[in-house]
């Protein structure tokens, strides 16, 4: 009796640790992004940025300059930027099916050289491919003072919007999230930016903007450019089927067409509803007249 007793809370823990495989899966999922994030860092510190890149971008990876370029493309037909660019990961998400994840965290850019310093924060989209390997799929980022800071850290802000071990459809949602960014898109001509954004927000959703650090996307600041009659481009989705993560990509035109802007945005879906997760804006030159 005191044999068998001794193998009971075995017995009991074994649905335990069934029940936590999945949440043990996700956290490790987090710390390779994380991960390969930081080797990424790293090779830019040691080789350059132009080698990192080249290495840790997918073939089909997405960088802006300043609209959506081909990146390896880009890369190969581009001198490498003088100076060093630097960033530090601070946070990381990745969605229910384990294959797509985001990343994000400070970044600086000097030139002994010569030119002006840059800080900023970056946002990184990666790709777990069949090789097994994580791949960069996007990259931008905003520019702020060297000096400013989240609100709150990003890492519990990513987690409260991805939670671990979130439970995937199992299903093809593209659609659906087609009909989700064409209705954001046809609210911003209504409506305005602000107003779309706010009705199409997750709770707890983010905003990257030049001028500051990363913050509430319900109070993102400089919306008001983008007022009614404003018209918004997608020019392309990342998406895995079944996930709860999507990213799409455009540009974005005031009515009176004295502003552009880039867009990105990371999509989460609660339960069957894509809501917009992390919104981010860049400026782009007036578009020339003909």
């Amino acid at each position: 009796m005191k044999i068998k007793g001794m193998y009971l809370p075995c017995r009991r823990l074994v649905p335990l640790l069934a029940a936590l495989a999945p949440w043990l899966a996700h956290a490790g999922a987090i710390e390779d992004v994380l991960a390969a994030d930081a080797e990424c860092a790293a090779r830019a510190a040691d080789a350059g940025q132009g080698v990192a890149f080249a290495e840790f971008l997918a073939p089909d990876g997405v960088l802006f300059r300043p609209e959506a370029v081909p990146g390896q493309r880009w890369l190969a037909g581009n001198e490498a930027v003088t100076g060093r660019l630097e960033w530090w990961p601070s946070a990381a998400a990745v969605d229910c099916s384990g294959r797509l994840a985001v990343s994000t965290g400070p970044w600086r850019y000097t030139n002994p050289a010569g030119g002006e310093p840059a800080a900023g924060h970056y946002l990184s989209i990666w790709r777990l491919d069949d090789d097994g390997e994580w791949h960069v799929v996007l990259d931008h980022g905003i520019d702020h003072g060297p000096d400013a800071v989240p609100v709150e850290p990003l890492q519990p802000a990513l987690a409260r919007l991805w939670g671990a071990a979130g439970k995937c459809l199992g299903r093809d949602e593209t659609d659906r999230l087609a009909r989700a960014g064409q209705d954001l898109d046809a609210r911003v001509q209504r409506e305005g930016l602000p107003a779309a954004l706010r009705g199409a927000a997750a709770k707890g959703g983010l905003a990257y903007r030049d001028a500051a650090a990363p913050g509430p996307l319900t109070q993102a600041a400089g919306d008001e450019a983008f007022g009614r009659g404003s018209v918004a481009r997608v020019d392309d989705a990342i998406v895995v089927p079944g996930g709860d993560m999507a990213v799409t990509y455009g540009v974005l035109q005031a009515a009176d067409a004295a502003q552009r802007a880039l867009f990105v945005r990371v999509w989460q879906r609660d339960r069957r509803n894509w809501r917009v997760a992390i919104d981010l804006r860049t400026p782009l030159p007036p578009t020339p007249e003909p």
